[in-house]
């Protein structure tokens, strides 16, 4: 197993970054990643007024996969999610749909520990570990690690957690992944901008399929599979994942045009995973089992 440490981060996403490490199809990766704040609320005195506003989103990497070529998928498996002792939340007047209603900037540090979140002294969260930032070069000009797109990035997609797999296509050689933006849990939506943002390891199967199956990112677990889509706006992206959702049923399976219409209608379903990152990302997710009553294989 190849580890990565956090030494070697990215704010940016593209071609012209130089690989960290460069590992074999089929390998297995350990990443360190920092907090989606490069971990500088962590320190208990930290204030919003401290923070460096350039140094969020941090993501491990990039890592470059052998054999990978424009064109092919990068199958990305995620074997664990290993978290930290605490992480911390945010809000503030300046970010997330409720930011009007905030009266003053609110830091909340959380331990975590036993598979549980100690919210407070009435209420502990189960955990529900995510990763945030995952994404690959994108054909075009570099892109923020703050910003999704089809090339992955920061989806903040709560289907991205461990048992899952993540398919992304691949636009340049290499691949050239990063990954960070830890969650211990977060709803989908994330209303007020953050989760429970945290430290940690997450460990990765990487793999090259020849030829890309679609230009977007898919997830499958043992439930479902679900597109994600990041558009402008909430709306333009549930449209753009509603024809992704199409194309895997009508490519990825035998069914027809009109069943994929009408099942989608029947057995579809749409959630906004967040709405505060320069683009809104929506998914679609449809039953496995479903899709494989027409001929799906899990690749």
């Amino acid at each position: 197993m190849t580890y990565i440490d956090n030494s070697c981060v990215v704010y940016r996403m593209g071609r012209e970054a130089q690989p960290v490490q460069t590992v074999s199809s089929g390998e297995t990766v350990r990443i360190q990643t920092y907090d989606c704040f490069r971990n500088q609320l962590m320190p208990s005195a930290a204030t919003m007024e401290q923070v460096d506003f350039d140094l969020l989103n941090p993501a491990t990497g990039p890592i470059a996969v052998e054999g990978a070529n424009p064109g092919d998928t990068l199958k990305i498996e995620i074997l664990k999610i290993e978290l930290d002792a605490t992480g911390c939340t945010e809000i503030d007047q300046t970010f997330g749909v409720l930011r009007d209603r905030v009266r003053q900037p609110v830091i909340r540090r959380i331990s975590v520990s036993d598979d549980q979140i100690h919210y407070s002294r009435r209420l502990t969260l189960r955990m529900k570990p995510m990763i945030g930032v995952i994404g690959v070069a994108p054909a075009g000009d570099s892109v923020p690690t703050d910003t999704p797109g089809n090339h992955g990035g920061n989806m903040d997609c709560t289907l991205i957690a461990q048992g899952a797999t993540l398919y992304l296509p691949v636009f340049v050689p290499g691949a050239l992944l990063a990954v960070g933006d830890l969650h211990a849990c977060m709803g989908d939506g994330e209303i007020a901008g953050c989760g429970l943002e945290i430290s940690g390891h997450v460990e990765l199967r990487l793999t090259v399929l020849p030829a890309a199956s679609h230009a977007f990112p898919v997830v499958v677990d043992g439930q479902s599979i679900a597109v994600i889509a990041s558009e402008p706006s909430v709306e333009m992206a549930w449209k753009t994942a509603s024809r992704y959702m199409y194309e895997v049923l009508t490519k990825d399976t035998d069914m027809s045009s009109d069943d994929a219409i009408m099942l989608q209608s029947l057995a579809a379903d749409l959630a906004i995973c967040q709405t505060i990152n320069p683009q809104a990302t929506v998914r679609m997710t449809f039953p496995l089992d479903y899709a494989s009553a027409y001929g799906y294989q899990v690749l």
